[in-house]
């Protein structure tokens, strides 16, 4: 029987628990196999990735050979309901993700089983049994028949027992939980230690770094009750997490919220109306109170609640430059972001800034917030001017009426200005070279104000080129310089082509293209090929590689292997998927070569970016056509050994170079190219729901280049590549920013190049040039397509064309996703609510406008839907997004979806927030 593939950790559906809970009555025994009689699997069958399967000495045992270990389970029938869990007691060589599949039907592809009925939990290696319990909440199908254990890759196991209980519990209608007897009804599920409830407070220390308290069955509304207030004192720790349970919703959805590891109580306000989980009746909610071993935990109150909750608690989020770069006696701003963290609003806040002899503060030293809610940060900014070089040390002061006094030190470095002609252009670059080439991937995605929107409220991040138009020429001639005469000597550029539908391309056709010194930096393109299902085809790969050679392979500027252009290639699976098989793949590369020949080049060199996670993976790689491999990121190990989504970056630091040896011993015959990661912090664009990989420091990332180069010239690698160049949504980047300037790449010049008189980190200020930011308007709400501004303010994907029409926007869907990326906007959902929108569209279909706020990020919750009628004619619609519980706090991106088909031609002739 076929069954579906590995998936990567899904922690969302499970919580894995390594010490039995506190019950109040024992759990029932619904179905059980323990594995104690030699020779009795009890149905239980080995897939082709598990050898010697066999039942001895108390278990079954077998040993991982590949990638997808399978062990199937026999075929019963039980009753789901939404207290049952499967607990597997279970010994594995190694530590690494293992899988639980369960199907309620035996009918379909994969007998039934499907990427949306299983949950990954991380088993820990040793000689230790272990007992791993699984909340897989599937009461929404009914029953179950069947369930699969896909153990983790490579290793021996021993499996003593699998079973599946239930709590068997009763729904209740409470909301809020305070004192002994109501906070006394959570159970301490896992890595909690003893929990003690004797004093009013749930106070325990945690024993691991993923300690999860669980709310009995509950009956509650969550459109009515959108926010989790939880009342708390922590000693240590970085992210807390609240899950969240839907009746009828397989599995369960997470939010995370950074802690105040201080010690003293503070009410976390956890905004739930953007989970998918929490439309309709909410079954149940987990806390899971830190995310670091040892930390001491005391929980006052608990309460699911209609609104937010507790006094207003500030904190400084950012304190520091404004710019990356500051010259002695110029003005230097220097910015402090306050948050309030709390449920009243803030009012009468100042901040006051402190700084050392030798430096002035130009005008008052004390600034005052304007209000500031939970919502939405705010910043205050001074100039401050400085006689002489050195790093000077800065103290922020932020005091409110009420509320204790809040402090943070910063420093900003003064350097000298440097000695350079204005010429009335870029300086021309002075490129410095390492022996080793440095390629460094980057991200075409910033040429318009919808793009820096959510940016915005992270000024660390800002660009010392500031919020600029990446189509300019004098900003990519600015960036080579800056990557040439720091080691960087090629790009990795994102390349976006699905079925000839191409966009994204305003970096390299408008600015690199157009650049003076373009000749100074190679470029290669990385076809970010995450299309969808069934878009790649002999004739597209005909039509793609013709396009390649008609516009970049034989250019001077672009980057080659072994004489060869290279091509990197996001999604090599997709490619098979699409053509039935490796094999018919390897058909597509072959024409390729075929073609690049017969235009008088020797050949492609082809790089996967993914599909190389197993030695099976890259002999398929290598098959198909391809001569090396690498990846975007190096965090995913550092991950899967914590075991959460927020990190510190020295555990990237830590892995990395058993990442690369991991690759190299795998390879199977490709090249691989070591990856330094730069980071990630994705809260621009997935908000609460991010990834957070924090403390990037230059240091550490000098570090964890060092380590790559040693490496590379142990091993004898020719070719290093550093992660995304300019990921600002993202959180990875390297070019110089607004918190370290130029930090980040002199460590990769110290790292890589030999010492000596390398040039001066030249900004356009030096020379007389910039500023480049783009004008930002956050206030308008209403778009009525008579002017160029408001075409301007909605960025088309790839796969939809507009433009200007008689006073309205007219397009047309080009693929199956066309996607309107909005303007920058702040609307206070308070006093905003009324969506009207006016359209035609020539074909039937749904349009969707989508939102995202300070703490949500877009997603189906957090948008509406409309049918468009095909007959070409003028309709209106109009929503009360009240009607939403996630049109909630400050809205501050926007996003329409015209239609959800291709070949379709649409007319808006307004959209309008009222």
């Amino acid at each position: 029987m076929s069954l579906p593939p590995r998936l990567p950790l899904c922690a969302a559906l499970l919580l894995a628990i390594l010490a039995g809970p506190a019950q109040a009555e024992p759990p029932v025994v619904v179905q059980q196999w323990k594995f104690k009689e030699p020779g009795q699997m009890f149905g239980w069958v080995a897939g082709g990735h598990i050898k010697e399967a066999r039942v001895e000495n108390g278990a079954l045992r077998g040993t991982a050979v590949d990638w997808d270990p399978i062990l199937m389970g026999p075929v019963f029938e039980i009753r789901a309901t939404p207290s049952q869990f499967v607990e597997v007691r279970i010994r594995c060589e190694r530590t690494g993700s293992a899988e639980l599949f369960w199907t309620e039907t035996l009918e379909g592809k994969f007998g039934g089983f499907s990427q949306q009925k299983y949950a990954s939990f991380s088993v820990v290696g040793g000689e230790e049994f272990r007992n791993y319990r699984v909340y897989p909440f599937w009461h929404s199908k009914g029953k179950i028949v069947r369930l699969r254990l896909d153990v983790p890759p490579d290793g021996e196991f021993a499996i003593e027992a699998i079973r599946i209980l239930d709590a068997d519990t009763s729904p209740t209608t409470e909301t809020a939980w305070q004192g002994k007897a109501a906070l006394g009804q959570w159970e301490a599920m896992q890595q909690t230690g003893a929990v003690d409830v004797s004093k009013g407070r749930l106070q325990f220390e945690a024993e691991g770094n993923r300690p999860i308290l669980l709310s009995p069955l509950l009956d509650v509304e969550g459109k009515k009750n959108p926010i989790v207030a939880v009342r708390m004192a922590v000693s240590a720790g970085s992210l807390g997490r609240i899950y969240a349970v839907n009746r009828n919703q397989v599995g369960w959805e997470d939010l995370t919220f950074p802690l105040r590891p201080d010690g003293r109580m503070h009410t976390y306000n956890i905004d739930m109306g953007g989970l998918r989980r929490w439309v309709g009746k909410v079954l149940c909610v987990a806390v899971q109170p830190t995310d670091t071993p040892g930390a001491k935990v005391a929980i006052e109150s608990i309460e699911i609640a209609e609104d937010l909750r507790g006094p207003a608690e500030l904190e400084i989020d950012y304190f520091g430059r404004a710019e990356g770069v500051n010259r002695v006696g110029k003005p230097a701003r220097v910015i402090c972001t306050v948050r309030n963290a709390g449920g009243a609003l803030a009012e009468g806040a100042t901040a006051r800034l402190e700084v050392p002899q030798g430096v002035r503060v130009v005008g008052s030293s004390q600034q005052t917030f304007s209000p500031i809610s939970l919502y939405l940060p705010k910043s205050v900014e001074w100039q401050i001017q400085a006689d002489r070089p050195g790093v000077m040390p800065l103290t922020a002061c932020v005091e409110m009426a009420d509320h204790r006094t809040i402090t943070s030190e910063s420093t900003i470095d003064f350097t000298p200005q440097p000695q350079v002609a204005h010429t009335g252009y870029v300086p021309e670059p002075q490129p410095v070279r390492s022996k080793i080439d440095v390629g460094a991937f980057y991200f075409p995605g910033w040429h318009s104000t919808s793009r820096w929107a959510p940016i915005l409220d992270f000024p660390m991040r800002r660009p010392v080129l500031g919020w600029y138009d990446e189509a300019n020429p004098e900003c990519a001639d600015w960036q080579i310089k800056w990557a040439v005469e720091h080691g960087i000597n090629f790009f990795m550029v994102d390349w976006y082509w699905s079925q000839g539908n191409r966009h994204l391309e305003h970096w390299l056709h408008d600015a690199y293209a157009k650049a003076k010194y373009k000749k100074d930096l190679k470029w290669a393109i990385m076809w970010a090929n995450h299309n969808r299902a069934g878009s790649h085809s002999l004739e597209d790969w005909r039509q793609v590689t013709q396009f390649w050679l008609d516009h970049y392979l034989k250019t001077d500027e672009y980057y080659r292997i072994d004489g060869r252009p290279a091509v990197f290639i996001w999604a090599p699976q997709n490619i098979r998927n699409d053509l039935g098989g490796s094999d018919k793949a390897k058909v597509l590369y072959d024409l390729s070569q075929k073609m690049a020949r017969e235009a008088g080049l020797p050949g492609i060199y082809f790089v996967a970016m993914s599909s190389n996670s197993n030695a099976g993976n890259c002999r398929e790689l290598k098959a198909e056509g391809y001569e090396a491999f690498t990846s975007y990121h190096g965090f995913q190990l550092a991950e899967q050994e914590l075991g959460t989504k927020y990190f510190s970056f020295e555990e990237v630091v830590r892995t990395s170079p058993q990442v690369w040896k991991d690759c190299d011993e795998r390879a199977s015959g490709l090249d691989y190219f070591p990856i330094v990661d730069t980071g990630w912090s994705s809260e621009p664009w997935h908000r609460s729901s991010a990834r957070v990989i924090h403390g990037r420091t230059p240091e550490r990332f000098e570090r964890l280049c060092r380590e790559a180069r040693e490496y590379a010239e142990q091993k004898g690698k020719r070719i290093v590549c550093l992660g995304p160049w300019n990921e600002w949504g993202e959180g990875s980047y390297i070019e110089p920013y607004a918190e370290y300037g130029f930090g980040d790449l002199d460590a990769v010049r110290r790292a890589f190049c030999p010492p000596g008189n390398y040039p001066p980190n030249v900004i356009p200020a030096d020379v007389g040039l910039g500023p480049y930011d783009m004008s930002f308007s956050t206030e308008k709400t209403s778009w009525e397509f008579d002017c160029e501004e408001d075409l301007k303010a909605w960025t088309p994907n790839g796969a939809v064309r507009v433009e200007l029409s008689a006073g309205t926007l007219k397009g047309h869907t080009t693929g199956a996703d066309p996607i309107l990326s909005g303007p920058s906007v702040r609307i206070d959902t308070s006093q905003i609510h009324k969506l009207a929108i006016r359209m035609r569209s020539s074909r039937a279909t749904a349009a969707q406008l989508y939102w995202g706020t300070t703490m949500l990020r877009p997603s189906e919750t957090t948008s509406v839907r409309f049918q468009v009628p095909g007959d070409n004619q003028w309709h209106e619609y109009t929503f009360d997004l009240r009607d939403s519980s996630a049109w909630r706090g400050v809205a501050v991106s926007l996003r329409f979806d015209p239609s959800w088909h291709s070949d379709t031609d649409f007319a808006v002739d307004y959209l309008r927030l009222e």
